[in-house]
């Protein structure tokens, strides 16, 4: 479903506000349902519908169980199938569901220096992915992990609905079509079932021979047998490996070298996007994937990672830095950070991940923190920075504006994670939040001013500095003496519900935008809006100060009018 049947107010809560994020998230999810008057999930932006059944042939053989697929050509293999022919160390955490999975005897994909082979080899990583049940409650497990760990090759064919995976070490013959009108029959008898027709010069794969048939397997997937007589077979003996896509994560995309970076995250706590629903954004070369999420005290990650999205996202030239959070959670952080093992196990997994999903950077999202883990969050920092940089990949770092508060701001700091990162991405939005008074996400002077301070107080070079941007903001409804609601809106949303009203926006001066402030239901209702005119003056500040770029919260909240404004604003016309 594309983004414009999303109705207008049916979005999500923003990421992190107020270290009483959780509570306000949960009751602002109450509050915008019933605005919507269905339910929210089933509109989300690129939502992705139920994956359907399809076989499954690993090599030359036939799975009894099948496998799911969904539109974006996802592919859920049943749990038992990968344990009992890919990896039998893998199991189900009865807790949450997800599957676990050993990492030891692999090494990561692709070519991993001496150093980050050492450091992941001297301590256990447990690897995890989330799954999905059917009806019948057989579980599922993504196969592009398993693919990229074993160095499985795969492939869906929609014409015999059928997945085949390749080990690396099957090399069957080739065999060549003699004839047109050549079939393919489910057993050796010539009055056997039809399963395809085959053409003259088509190639198949010869697995095995009887009797003057060749048992094959089709164009399509399909195990079968032709007469011998039928097919010519390739002299030279086994031949490579078929040329299956598998878990492939598209061309290296470009360095960002001395170009601004114009980031966007994706917000994921479930299912990735369908990519085919996401339009161009353009300008863009970096995407953040909001995947992982430190799950328990000895700091395991949760993962929601996907080669589907990171080869949509290479094909259109934008890299890929994978986010990861304390799931935004003090208490969680404090049991974890300032155990040295614990950082050496998050940094591990990251490394791990990063090569599995052909990462090409590490988006650090750590908020909500005491000031005792000040320093054990630069300690995380200065720990992944180096074999991170060893595997490639880039490493910024998120942070809010300067203020007294310990769990939003002197909880960072700033100059020493400046030090260790690539970047440092200051979030330069709530302002005003669902828990405050009504006012704008980010009004011009308050970012401006926070830019200046950290700028001249903190000492971040400007070079590292990234500023991050809404693409969201909030309808505030109150009535004298109370606080009322909050509901968060995307730009599609405030264009809607401006056009319902015959609402015309006046220029707030102050915050340096357009706001509307009306009354419904014997409430006063004020929106300050976010478009292409805010976009604009935020966006400017990036040259005035010679920053190195901007990160906007989140796709799916925009309007297509905003691109270009980014585009030029950034001279990435």
């Amino acid at each position: 479903m594309t983004r414009s049947s999303t109705p207008p107010a049916a979005e999500p809560a923003p990421r992190r506000a107020t270290p009483s994020r959780p509570l306000l998230a949960a009751a602002l999810a109450l509050a915008v349902l019933p605005v919507a008057g269905i339910g929210l999930f089933q509109y989300w932006p690129g939502y992705v519908p139920p994956p359907r059944q399809c076989q499954v042939v690993v090599g030359d053989y036939l799975c009894s169980r099948p496998a799911l697929i969904d539109d974006a050509g996802r592919v859920w293999v049943a749990f038992e199938t990968v344990r009992e022919l890919f990896d039998p160390d893998i199991s189900l955490d009865p807790d949450s569901g997800r599957v676990l999975i050993p990492t030891q005897g692999h090494q990561p994909p692709g070519a991993v220096p001496e150093p980050v082979i050492s450091f992941l080899e001297a301590g256990p990583v447990q690897l995890s992915a989330r799954t999905v049940t059917d009806s019948s409650g057989a579980v599922y497990v993504p196969l592009d992990i398993f693919a990229r760990l074993h160095r499985l090759t795969y492939q869906f064919f929609p014409g015999s609905n059928t997945v085949v995976v390749d080990r690396p070490q099957f090399r069957p013959t080739v065999g060549t079509v003699r004839y047109d009108e050549t079939y393919v029959r489910q057993t050796p008898s010539l009055l056997s079932l039809k399963l395809s027709r085959l053409d003259k010069g088509e190639t198949v794969l010869i697995l095995a021979e009887e009797k003057g048939r060749y048992r094959v397997r089709d164009p399509a997937g399909r195990l079968g047998w032709v007469p011998a007589e039928d097919i010519d077979v390739t002299p030279g003996g086994p031949a490579e490996p078929p040329s299956l896509p598998g878990a492939d994560t598209g061309p290296e995309p470009p360095p960002l070298g001395g170009r601004k970076i114009s980031l966007v995250w994706e917000a994921v706590t479930g299912d990735n996007p369908d990519p085919a629903t996401i339009p161009d954004m353009p300008s863009l070369n970096v995407v953040s994937p909001t995947w992982l999420s430190l799950s328990d005290t000895e700091g395991t990650l949760n993962n929601l990672g996907d080669t589907t999205y990171v080869r949509w996202a290479h094909e259109k030239g934008y890299r890929v830095w994978g986010l990861v959070t304390n799931s935004f959670s003090p208490a969680l952080t404090h049991a974890v950070l300032p155990n040295p093992s614990a950082r050496d196990l998050i940094v591990r997994q990251l490394l791990w991940y990063a090569a599995l999903y052909d990462l090409d950077g590490i988006n650090l999202d750590f908020e909500n923190m005491y000031l005792s883990e000040k320093d054990d969050y630069v300690a995380l920092a200065r720990r992944l920075v180096p074999l991170a940089h060893a595997l490639g990949l880039e490493v910024s770092v998120d942070v809010t504006f300067i203020s007294s508060s310990e769990l939003w701001s002197r909880c960072f700091d700033r100059p020493a994670l400046a030090d260790a990162c690539d970047y440092v991405i200051v979030m330069g939005y709530d302002e005003h939040t669902s828990a405050s008074n009504p006012g704008p996400v980010g009004s011009l002077p308050w970012v401006e001013a926070g830019l200046q301070r950290l700028l001249k107080e903190q000492q971040i070079p400007p070079s590292k500095l990234v500023l991050g941007v809404p693409f969201y903001t909030r309808l505030y409804r109150t009535a004298p003496g109370q606080r009322g609601q909050v509901v968060v809106y995307s730009m599609d949303g405030v264009r809607n519900l401006l056009a319902d009203k015959g609402l015309a926006p006046v220029w707030d001066p102050a915050a340096g935008q357009y706001y509307v402030d009306f009354t419904e239901d014997g409430l006063r209702c004020r929106l300050w809006i976010e478009d292409a005119t805010s976009m604009a003056a935020r966006v400017q500040l990036v040259a005035k100060y010679g920053l190195a770029g901007l990160a906007a919260w989140r796709r799916g909240f925009e309007n297509q009018d905003i691109w270009p404004v980014i585009a030029s604003a950034l001279n990435q016309d």
